[in-house]
């Protein structure tokens, strides 16, 4: 619009036209934004930086489908007594009874916030964030490999050329390229990745013992069974890992038995977090279009209008 003053016509519709004071008033003004009506049976509970590292807890409803209907919750920090403090006294008990299912990631305090606040819900880790601890762990090893060719070079002659492979590339230049490639499974790798690591397996058999660790991982998690059953395929599993020796794998397989009732709920809807994750990209990019989030207060007030 032509002759309009851009920071006259903000302030315009944030005071007066939008009902943002009104809003705030009602809403936001306890610090924290509740939704009773948008509470149903699969909830997803997941945490969202919004700006200058200052990190809210977002609870959806996968229901809601990405658009309205879909935030039910969206409380600063991730302190879990303070956020359980806030959802209890928010909701009466037959609204927490009827959460049957809660989705959320590996993250300790967003699993004990399930428990507690949805006491009559299954708390159901997300399958990616699963298999991102073991893909770590199988990138670490990568590393230290890269590690100790970085180290041996530097103590060689430097008048020998590293040695190159049939692909034309030297094993540091391979374990560089391989990252991703080992992250995906056979039958996406191109003809130039397959080469590639093919020559990493042969002369690192670790790294291929690990590989396809993380393939029958995978697997797993595609099989359509009870969770009965994959209780005993991830013990089989766990058996195997350990069988490797590696020392990076301790702290999985740690991790993974802290945390197997949770795991294990997956296979009872194969439910994942990708509702809530497909949010915080949504957040992620309004904010990108809002160039940053100068008024928080304001900010929540328009996601709610969009998504609540």
């Amino acid at each position: 619009m032509y002759c309009v003053n851009g920071k006259h016509f903000a302030d315009l519709y944030r005071n007066r036209i939008s009902g943002y004071a009104e809003w705030w008033e009602s809403e936001l003004c306890c610090g924290f934004y509740f939704n009773a009506a948008n509470i149903g049976p699969y909830m997803s509970l997941d945490e969202t930086c919004l700006s200058n590292g200052e990190v809210w807890t977002f609870l959806t409803n996968k229901d809601g489908h990405g658009g309205r209907g879909t935030l039910a919750a969206a409380i600063p920090g991730t302190k879990s007594d303070e956020i359980i403090s806030i959802l209890i006294n928010a909701m009466d008990k037959s609204v927490r009874r009827r959460v049957k299912e809660v989705t959320c990631d590996l993250s300790p305090s967003m699993m004990l916030i399930a428990a507690e606040v949805f006491y009559n819900a299954h708390v159901v880790n997300d399958r990616f964030h699963v298999q991102r601890v073991y893909n770590e762990a199988v990138d670490e090893i990568r590393i230290d490999i890269r590690r100790r060719l970085i180290a041996e070079e530097n103590s060689r002659d430097k008048s020998v050329p590293p040695v190159t492979y049939s692909n034309g590339e030297t094993m540091r230049q391979i374990l560089a390229r391989s990252k991703h490639t080992l992250m995906m499974s056979q039958n996406k790798w191109t003809d130039i990745q397959r080469h590639r690591v093919n020559i990493l397996f042969k002369h690192h058999p670790i790294l291929k013992s690990a590989y396809n660790l993380a393939m029958e991982l995978r697997h797993i998690f595609n099989a359509k069974i009870s969770p009965t059953k994959a209780m005993g395929r991830m013990n089989e599993w766990y058996e195997k890992v350990m069988a490797l020796g590696n020392n990076n794998f301790r702290s999985v397989i740690k991790t993974f038995r802290n945390h197997a009732p949770t795991i294990l709920n997956y296979f009872r809807r194969r439910a994942t977090n990708a509702s809530a994750e497909s949010f915080n990209s949504k957040v992620k990019i309004f904010r990108s279009q809002m160039r940053g989030v100068r008024d928080r207060d304001f900010f929540i007030f328009r996601l709610v209008k969009l998504y609540a």
